[in-house]
């Protein structure tokens, strides 16, 4: 009896322990990992935050802490760059419907992580989560509450990997940002030429940035670098660089004027032949008329392929106001615009805001950032 009543015990413990630890395991199933929580400052002061999340795919609903109250255009997406729906809750949190996703990439502006002070400007922020932080161009650091887990340099700006906790960081920067060209608008007059006849090549230079400085643009044919020419351009100034050029080879000629390429072709000059006079008149009148119809055509054509801003509008709900009005201006635009072109219709809008309202047009799917020599040009998507 005294032995059986001890291995009644010892089995009622056993039981115990394992009952007890089925909750703990159901427990310790993870929502979500933070992958990166990437910060860039702006000269300005508004901070963008990018988060990556690795999130279990069977829960319906992850919540996790925002970095501030105070935010602003803010997007969610999936590992398919769809967009995903979410609340903010009270204190900062953000809830976020995942059922099915493996991934999901946050973004956020907020303008309170950062105060100035003079010209001295403080980053503050009670992270739960390891940062990387990358401060404005050509910034200097003056005061770190503690010391970083690394301090990197990309280009002329400043990357900090910074662990989970309270961080104060104090730093400096020149009031206004360094000299930046774009060229563009490459022309060629005439793109055919006979042997001996002068070809210009021009390009459109613009300085947009904040001092005057200098540019070296080279000029080269089939690839052989034939002339460079140096331009000084004050803040926001403009000037058309000219390049000619002279050749007796028939034949095509490719050029590359800094990154913008193009070509012309010598040939000889057309013979007039024994053709009347009468003959050549019927003949430019049957070119006219073709060109005349093709014009028409393709104007049609060009006007049914204009996209739709009302189905834009209701089939991204979200958008505020600047954002439609960039996509109305791309619409009456032919659907494309240089950054320039859009940054003089929306003079009022900051440029590192404009830029940013831009990517995320293209995070939406509703436009493509594509690269056109030094210059970028926003398309809308048909």
């Amino acid at each position: 009896m005294r032995l059986g009543a001890r291995r009644a015990i010892f089995v009622s413990c056993l039981l115990f322990v394992l009952f007890s630890s089925i909750p703990q395991t159901v427990i310790a199933v993870t929502e979500f990992e933070v992958e990166s929580t990437d910060i860039q400052i702006y000269r300005d002061g508004l901070v963008r935050v990018t988060q990556t999340l690795i999130v279990n795919e069977t829960l319906p609903v992850v919540t996790l802490s925002l970095l501030d109250s105070l935010v602003d255009n803010f997007i969610v997406l999936d590992e398919n760059q769809t967009v995903l729906d979410y609340e903010i809750a009270a204190q900062d949190d953000l809830s976020i419907f995942t059922l099915g996703t493996k991934s999901v990439s946050i973004q956020y502006d907020t303008s309170s992580l950062t105060k100035k002070d003079f010209e001295v400007w403080t980053f503050l922020v009670d992270s739960p989560y390891n940062l990387t932080v990358l401060l404005p161009a050509q910034s200097t650091i003056v005061y770190l509450n503690q010391m970083p887990t690394s301090i990197d340099t990309e280009g002329n700006q400043i990357t900090l990997s910074l662990f989970s906790s309270q961080w104060e960081i104090s730093y400096v920067f020149p009031l206004t940002p360094p000299a930046d060209f774009q060229i563009s608008n490459l022309e060629i007059t005439p793109n055919e030429a006979k042997p001996g006849e002068e070809v210009t090549v021009s390009v459109k230079l613009t300085n947009v940035g904040g001092e005057t400085g200098s540019y070296t643009i080279p000029f080269s044919i089939n690839q052989i670098e034939e002339e460079t020419k140096t331009v000084t351009l004050e803040p926001d100034q403009s000037t058309t660089v000219v390049f000619k050029v002279t050749k007796q080879t028939l034949g095509t000629y490719n050029i590359d004027v800094d990154g913008l390429v193009s070509k012309f072709t010598i040939s000889e000059t057309p013979s007039n032949g024994n053709q009347s006079d009468s003959g050549s008149v019927d003949y430019l009148v049957f070119v006219l008329i073709g060109v005349a119809v093709v014009v028409v055509v393709f104007l049609f054509l060009l006007r049914r392929r204009r996209p739709n801003p009302e189905k834009i509008f209701k089939t991204n709900p979200r958008l505020n106001q600047e954002e439609k009005d960039v996509i109305q201006f791309l619409v009456e635009n032919e659907g494309k615009a240089f950054e320039a072109e859009i940054r003089e219709k929306f003079p009022d809008i900051p440029r590192t805001s404009l830029w940013r309202l831009v990517k995320r047009l293209e995070k939406l799917d509703i436009v493509e950032i594509k690269k056109i020599g030094l210059e970028n040009q926003v398309e809308l998507k048909k």
